[in-house]
């Protein structure tokens, strides 16, 4: 009987969730480009629950963004909202993949794929929260006025081989389970940093062009953190006592209860680091 009560309370909730036994994927493919018109500026915010995400710039003169999505309609949902403020100088987009939160067994499975470009030509304020995949950022060439990622469980690469043209405000990097590299931090051009991390290993390569001074904060979590800092660069680092013993602090000299490097006084530009303890440990290292 109980069993019998039980079956009965907990199958109308399955129908209520939207369970489905045994379906196939449903594979369909959506493409939007919007042209640039009279915009200045652009703000948008992607969310991705499931899939491989790509972003990169667009070097043509005539989109302010281009999507091509793939994705299993049957279990996601996509949802593309754009507008303009300030008399259409102001670009707002908003990109969401969503689940639709069905439960049951599905036969085979198909990946959603996604790629963002953004033009190269205005000032671009990004947003990225990813869940469950891959994520590639190719930020060369853009614009960034800021950028803000949370990566979800999964793989994650930003590369920036070009230097950016503008200041850019803040970088916000939040890695939660899973690898995260980025390459070229240098070049985004930013006066404020902040990396926490997540369960998995992450490398922070701040090689670039750089053109001014910058505070960097890190967080190490459960995984290794390795932070590469060009040579010419010079380095003040404030981490927790604790810590100390878990840094690998070459060709640096203490002054008081700050570290510094041995060119940080002739240098042309200063970053200010800042560490906070994890289970996980931080590595610095000249190139």
């Amino acid at each position: 009987m109980k069993k019998t009560a039980w079956m009965l309370w907990f199958l109308p909730l399955l129908a209520g969730c939207g369970y489905d036994r045994g379906m196939p994927p449903e594979m369909t493919s959506m493409t939007q480009t919007r042209p640039l018109e009279k915009e200045k500026s652009l703000e948008s915010s992607i969310h991705y629950d499931v899939g491989s995400l790509e972003i990169t710039g667009d070097r043509g003169p005539s989109a302010l963004y281009s999507v091509d999505l793939e994705y299993d309609r049957s279990s996601y949902t996509p949802d593309v909202q754009y507008d303009s403020v300030s008399g259409g100088a102001e670009g707002r987009l908003s990109l969401n993949l969503r689940s639709i939160h069905k439960v049951g067994r599905r036969i085979g499975t198909q990946s959603n794929r996604m790629r963002v470009a953004f033009a190269n030509s205005i000032p671009l304020n990004l947003d990225v929260a990813t869940g469950v995949g891959e994520s590639r950022l190719s930020l060369s060439g853009l614009k960034l006025s800021r950028m803000d990622l949370a990566a979800g469980v999964g793989e994650t690469k930003m590369s920036a081989y070009e230097p950016n043209p503008i200041p850019c405000e803040s970088v916000r990097l939040k890695n939660g389970v899973g690898n995260l590299e980025a390459v070229g931090l240098g070049n985004l051009n930013f006066r404020d940093f902040e990396f926490k991390g997540g369960v998995g290993a992450a490398t922070l390569d701040f090689t670039g062009d750089w053109k001014q001074n910058a505070d960097i904060r890190i967080e190490v979590g459960v995984g290794g953190v390795v932070v590469r800092i060009p040579r010419d660069l010079g380095v003040k680092v404030e981490a927790q006592k604790h810590l100390l013993s878990g840094l690998q602090l070459e060709h640096f000299t203490q002054r008081d209860s700050f570290y510094y490097s041995e060119n940080y006084d002739t240098a042309a530009f200063r970053i200010s680091l800042r560490i906070k303890t994890g289970i996980g440990g931080l590595k610095i290292t000249w190139v």
